[in-house]
């Protein structure tokens, strides 16, 4: 299945008998939050409080993956074409002998995501720093602030990025701080991660590109911490070098530095660059080397959010994010044919702008038990 998502195969199994790589993952996150929302009101113990604490974290958290699933098996958000793009279905029942609902729009997705996280807002903790795993209004402000993000609503989305920081913003942790990845705390308490969540394949080995390391200053801590097999930096052969976390776990939900990353390119957008570079410099001093760190400095708008996007692909690589990334990029035309490679560093797979390999294909465990479910563009 590996090969198939590495090829952006038209599916990534024939196998109906096996869940689906990325539908069954967040479906089945989602089965369990709507037995909560379903459930919890006819629970046994606990006051009215907790069960409305309890139902807005699963808001929160159904909200979450069907941020995701929009990501996946639908087009990027178009305000103009947002009400007739297919999506996914919107579940909120546990009955498996229920029939499917039909494929919502992108623009029912996407309400429905924000509507449910505003109504979850008011029963939330203030925070979650006893177990960052938790849902509170801060981590819900984070993923508004995605959310908004892969809308477009630039604004919108550093607005909510502020709230999530409030106003003591949690430490963005220094690498020049700690000596190894083993000195960065528990996922559950570290405080530069706003709404914790980990990926089942956290432990397996993800081998960047030659030319996304050598994006990386050779003095950038990241590169000792997190990457295996760096040598010399000149990376004379892809496949050598490999991502590896270990026990400094990616967050695949919301931290600190994205919402700063957030804010900076709403400010780099809207043409306030000294915002812009405070935000991504920020960052910056904490991620290289302090006796040779210099601050980013510029007057071109362009060259800011080159900064910024550069500092967001740095920064989150690895989290599940990057998708995302790609997909808005290319609605703006700014994203260039990605290529794939066979160990002879040669072509097999290209993925040009604008192509349909952008939005996934419906599953086929899927479409077998829902025959008229529509399918996405081929």
């Amino acid at each position: 299945m590996e090969d198939l998502v590495y090829l952006w195969a038209n599916q990534y199994t024939v196998d109906t008998k096996i869940p689906p790589a990325f539908w069954g993952k967040h479906y089945g996150n989602i089965y369990r939050y709507n037995a909560v929302l379903v459930g919890i009101d006819a629970a046994g113990n606990g006051t009215e409080r907790d069960k409305r604490r309890i139902k807005a974290e699963a808001l929160l958290g159904r909200a979450f993956e069907y941020l995701y699933l929009v990501n996946l098996y639908a087009k990027p958000y178009n305000a103009a074409t947002a009400a007739k793009d297919l999506a996914v279905p919107f579940m909120t029942s546990v009955d498996i002998a229920e029939e499917t609902p039909p494929r919502s729009t992108v623009a029912d997705i996407y309400d429905r995501i924000i509507r449910d996280i505003n109504s979850a807002i008011p029963d939330l903790n203030a925070n979650n720093t006893g177990n960052r795993f938790r849902g509170a209004a801060t981590a819900a402000y984070s993923v508004l602030a995605r959310t908004y993000l892969c809308m477009g609503r630039y604004e919108d989305a550093a607005k909510n990025a502020r709230l999530a920081l409030g106003d003591n913003p949690p430490p963005i942790l220094d690498y020049n701080t700690i000596t190894s990845k083993s000195a960065i705390p528990n996922m559950a308490l570290r405080p530069f991660d706003l709404y914790a969540r980990y990926s089942t394949n956290a432990s397996s080995r993800e081998y960047p590109t030659i030319a996304f390391l050598k994006m990386f200053d050779v003095n950038d801590l990241r590169l000792k911490l997190f990457y295996e097999n760096t040598g010399d930096y000149t990376y004379p052969r892809r496949g050598i070098v490999f991502f590896n976390p270990s026990g400094a776990v990616s967050n695949f939900g919301t931290g600190v530095e994205e919402m700063k990353l957030i804010i900076a390119e709403a400010a780099a957008r809207g043409g306030r660059l000294p915002e812009a570079l405070t935000q991504v410099n920020d960052i910056r001093k904490c991620r290289i080397k302090k006796e040779v760190y210099q601050p980013l400095a510029s007057t071109d708008a362009a060259e800011v959010m080159g900064f910024v996007m550069r500092e967001r692909r740095l920064e989150l690589a690895f989290k599940g994010l990057r998708w995302i990334d790609m997909r808005r990029l290319d609605a703006e035309n700014k994203m260039p044919a990605v290529y794939r490679y066979n160990a002879n560093n040669e072509v097999i797979a290209t993925l040009t702008p604008h192509a349909v390999r952008y939005t996934l294909q419906i599953p086929l465990a899927v479409l077998q038990f829902n025959p008229t479910m529509p399918r996405n563009d081929e």
